[in-house]
């Protein structure tokens, strides 16, 4: 029994009769998961991983709960797991099962359970996900859990998906600081336009830096930035960048939220105006 999840077919051959299993389902001790697959306590996430792994042995996680179990995003309400294509099978309202036959590369374990690995998760929850959910699953774990060149592979190998994990992975966002400026740097990457995260100019470290047209562009949050200390270091910070040839633009976090679009289509059209008018 793994995670208190035990098929009928294990309990008969403890030796419990048919009957009692059937009276201790009615009476609670036991709980139905799926055909012929129960659970002898109170069901948790990694049971009814479990359930399903004892009900069709074939399933692997994958897609969210696959990512819940790589530490990539919280415990999910609806379990998702994969199963050959040959296989077909009804399910609960808990339960969504996607056909697909896996490579035995795409195949991970972890605590026991069969699951996707971390790389073929990123690429599964790119193609179910909404953009904004998923952006944020590719940008905390690119080249932490999951290596850059193994993103690349997935995302051009024709899959369910690699359209999406593509376009997540151009306006990617994996050197922010904070969230505001995590946004930030995809917003201005859906505009096609990059710059340098937390770049040294001189003595000061930026929040972000297009050195060809001398910008700077500074997120500020108002629990940090209000501190009177913090605010005369910012406006001696502010004049001295001014007095070397840089404009800076500095953006509220709250308006970041609020107005991200507007921010950003600021920041875009100044940047590349300067650009123009200078020398390359």
């Amino acid at each position: 029994m793994t995670y208190g999840i035990a098929t009928r077919a294990e309990l008969l051959a403890q030796g419990l009769a048919a009957t009692t299993i059937d009276d201790r389902c009615r009476r609670g001790v036991y709980t139905r998961m799926l055909p012929r697959t129960y659970c002898l306590g109170v069901p948790s996430g990694l049971a009814r991983c479990a359930a399903v792994v004892a009900w069709i042995p074939s399933a692997r996680m994958s897609h969210r709960t696959a990512a819940w179990l790589h530490m990539m995003l919280p415990e999910p309400t609806v379990f998702e797991a994969t199963i050959p294509r040959a296989v077909h099978r009804a399910t609960p309202k808990w339960l969504k099962l996607y056909r697909r036959d896996l490579p035995p590369t795409a195949i991970d374990e972890i605590m026991g359970i069969p699951t996707t690995t971390d790389a073929r998760t990123l690429l599964d929850c790119a193609a179910v996900m909404p953009d904004a959910d998923a952006g944020a699953v590719v940008d905390s774990q690119l080249h932490r859990a999951v290596s850059g060149t193994e993103a690349l592979m997935l995302a051009h190998s024709g899959e369910v998906g690699a359209p999406a994990l593509r376009r997540q992975l151009r306006i990617a966002a994996i050197h922010s600081a904070s969230e505001p400026e995590r946004l930030f740097a995809r917003a201005l990457a859906e505009r096609h336009l990059r710059v340098l995260p937390n770049h040294p100019v001189g003595q000061y470290i930026c929040d972000f830096v297009d050195e060809r047209s001398r910008t700077i562009i500074e997120i500020d949050g108002r629990a940090f930035h209000s501190e009177p200390a913090t605010f005369r270091n910012d406006r001696r910070r502010q004049n001295h960048l001014t007095l070397a040839g840089w404009m800076v633009l500095r953006y509220a976090a709250a308006d970041v939220y609020t107005a991200l679009d507007a921010c950003a289509d600021e920041v875009a059209a100044v940047v590349r105006r300067r650009r123009r008018s200078r020398p390359v």
